[in-house]
């Protein structure tokens, strides 16, 4: 993916640039992108490095690993800043004295982090500016904001070049320009966004490069050095002073605030903006606003517990570091202290599980992508593991020099961890780490430390506000346009697929079925719940005996006008998990424990069910099985689920319609379980099963 970015964009980017001298532009790369150029191409860092020493280009820093730098702790908000600018400097000789918001997400709190880091400046959209009643005629330089006297300066982006540049005649833009410089001062306007758009973006690289748009635009700017000159943040500074101060809203550019919102207040905001600016033209876009981007946690339940995980795992790696720092350390069993090597993978490690793109969803794929949602937990366990490590190891030097041990890395963590009212129950072992919910009683992550994978990692089926539009996407549109213009259909027959479940992706949730229930019924969630445990209040709690942690669940319900409780008991010892489900009253009919599996190596894994291997993503109902094992050698994983007696086995895959950049498409999210258990008691009901994890062979 980076590789075919690389040749498509960054690299013709930089060989243009090298055409036209006189060209001036500011770069930003993310730590990640930088270190794969300087790792994979040398030559883009060389390039780069006559860029410098010509003065043509300025360097921004920002998050090491392109983050939301407003929902991070305030420590590593100001870490991965000055990660990076670190690394320019030591790859470049330059030190940044500017820096990027990723997806220019802003709020008011944020000057006294920038101003701990170093930073002096950044650039943000023009759409912030304007909600405080600013329009274009003011927006032509940049200002002054601060909070609590911490100042900092903003450059804010044009929304029409953006939206012009790569998508408009040189001519229109020229036309744009002579507007502007009539006016008369020393107006800047700045263009800030995806370098992507130059190759990556759905025909862009033609038009681009091989239909020559942007040799065109440069030799433009270079036709017209009389009246037109590119400069720099920096340089401008030097030469102009600050229109004022402002004070900016919390914001990030237009469309955010539009994909943030629920998809009926998404259709109202586009209809009431389209009746705006038949009056009031491009300043309608200042007259109305969305959300905000935290409310993607809001909106969406899994990027809400990503979030939550990660400010859990910064706690404890801070923790790891900071004891270390405070009072030195031994390590059982090293004759040599890896201290300040764990620590760096630590702090990356976690730094990497808070890239943005996994924790939104916008026009981008974003949090649909299970592989961007994998990486997140794949980094964050790695990074929670090591910490747990160091802090299990830790021996403080006692008074007098003696050595006390401490009872190492907390195994459990209880209360509303996520803040959605539910309380919630984190168990960690050297094995796995879980997360339960009172709200269903549900198991809502059970990450393999080995792995590392969240197998749990499933997203449910909801309504978006593009889906009411299907019906005008189109195969392919043949033109070259802004990805914010068209919507492009994958495949054929996506309409087919709007499904939108009722109740959250989870597992261990337990279902009672009307007789009737069949395997389609549930696939296209149009049955009814006999009972009220699914979504219901368990309560919950959790003991260590030795190596075994063993959680216990438990509801008193109603099936059917009958009451019945559920006591559920979940043991982990190593690389096992064992389930025993008592039930207690009377009940006669169809119970059902749902379990939904998400692998990241999907197309490759399997499901094997007595002398029948299937793919993963089949659907299929199996009567009086045993056992059932699952196999993903794209993961070296294998799990198997052993019945204490025979249950049936029914299996659907759960699959999205979203939007990427590239167009509307179907998406497989991970394949629903449930062990049907046809159920006649008065009494007590017994059963159990086993889950055992090891290596694929």
């Amino acid at each position: 993916m980076l590789e075919d970015a690389y040749r498509k964009a960054y690299l013709p980017f930089l060989e243009l640039l090298q055409r036209h001298p006189s060209v001036k532009v500011v770069l930003h790369y993310s730590g990640h992108l930088l270190s794969w150029m300087e790792e994979n191409h040398p030559e883009a860092i060389d390039i780069l490095r006559e860029f410098v020493a010509a003065r043509r280009i300025e360097f921004l820093s920002g998050g090491f690993y392109e983050p939301i730098l407003s929902v991070l702790p305030d420590v590593d908000r100001i870490m991965q800043v000055e990660a990076l600018t670190e690394y320019i400097t030591r790859l470049f000789g330059c030190r940044p004295q500017g820096m990027w918001l990723a997806e220019r997400v802003w709020e008011p709190q944020m000057p006294r982090s920038f101003s701990a880091a170093g930073m002096e400046y950044f650039p943000i959209d023009d759409y912030h500016f304007k909600l405080t009643g600013l329009d274009d005629k003011n927006l032509t330089g940049y200002f002054i904001t601060e909070e609590n006297g911490c100042s900092i300066d903003v450059f804010p982006g044009s929304e029409r070049l953006r939206y012009y540049i790569p998508f408009r005649g040189i001519d229109e833009l020229l036309s744009y320009f002579r507007e502007v410089h009539m006016a008369g001062g020393s107006p800047l306007l700045t263009m800030a966004d995806d370098g992507e758009k130059f190759g990556v973006w759905p025909k862009t690289h033609k038009h681009c490069y091989e239909d020559g748009w942007l040799e065109r635009f440069f030799s433009a700017l270079e036709g017209n050095a009389q009246w037109i000159e590119t400069t720099t943040f920096s340089e401008y500074r030097s030469a102009f002073r600050p229109r004022g101060i402002v004070y900016l809203p919390t914001a990030s550019y237009r469309e955010m605030g539009e994909w943030v919102l629920p998809p009926d207040k998404g259709q109202e905001y586009e209809r009431a903006l389209n009746e705006l600016e038949k009056i009031f033209g491009e300043r309608a876009k200042g007259m109305v606003r969305g959300g905000i981007w935290r409310s993607f946690f809001s909106r969406y339940p899994e990027a809400n517990h990503l979030h939550k995980r990660m400010l859990m795992v910064s706690g404890k790696v801070h923790e790891a570091i900071g004891k270390s720092k405070v009072h030195g350390s031994t390590f059982k069993g090293k004759t040599k202290s890896p201290k300040r090597k764990t620590q760096n993978v630590m702090l990356h490690e976690l730094w990497k599980g808070q890239c943005n793109d996994a924790y939104w969803h916008g026009i981008f794929g974003g949090l649909y992508l299970p592989h961007l949602r994998s990486a997140l937990y794949r980094h964050l366990i790695t990074a929670e593991s090591l910490a747990e490590e160091v802090l299990s190891q830790w021996e403080p030097a006692a008074p007098g020099g003696s050595r006390t041990k401490e009872a190492g890395a907390a195994w459990k963590r209880e209360g509303d961890l996520d803040s959605d009212g539910f309380r919630d129950l984190f168990i960690s072992t050297p094995d796995v780490a879980a997360y339960f919910s009172e709200g269903g009683g549900s198991l809502v992550e059970l990450s393999l430390k080995s792995t590392p994978i969240n197998i749990l990692d499933t997203l449910s089926r909801r309504r978006e506000a593009y889906h009411a539009r299907l019906k005008e996407a189109v195969r392919d549109s043949g033109e070259t346009r802004t990805i914010h213009e068209q919507l492009i259909a994958k495949e054929e027959g996506l309409s087919d697929y709007l499904i939108y479940d009722t109740y959250a992706r989870a597992s261990l949730l337990d279902h009672f079925f009307h007789s009737d229930i069949r395997l389609d019924s549930l696939m296209k969630n149009t049955y009814e719940e006999a009972g009220d445990f699914l979504g219901g209040s368990y309560t919950m709690n959790a003991q260590k005996k030795g190596p075994t942690v063993q959680v216990t669940l438990s509801r008193a319900g109603m099936v059917s006008g009958h009451g019945v409780t559920i006591q559920k008991t979940v043991k982990f010892i190593h690389s096992r998990m064992r389930v025993d489900y008592l039930l207690e009253g009377g009940y006669s009919g169809i119970f059902g424990i749902e379990f939904n599996i998400s692998l990241l190596g999907s197309p490759y894994a399997s499901l094997r069910v007595e002398d029948k291997t299937l793919l993963i993503k089949d659907r299929g109902t199996h009567d009086g099985i045993a056992e059932f094992s699952v196999r993903d050698g794209h993961l070296d994983l294998e799990f198997t689920v052993s019945f204490d007696e025979e249950t049936a086995l029914w299996h659907y895959p759960v699959e999205t319609v979203s939007l990427s950049e590239e167009g509307v498409e179907r998406i497989y999210q991970g394949t629903a379980f449930l062990f049907i258990n046809r159920l006649d008691f008065h009494g007590r009901k017994r059963l159990g099963f086993n889950i055992d994890f090891r290596e694929a062979k």
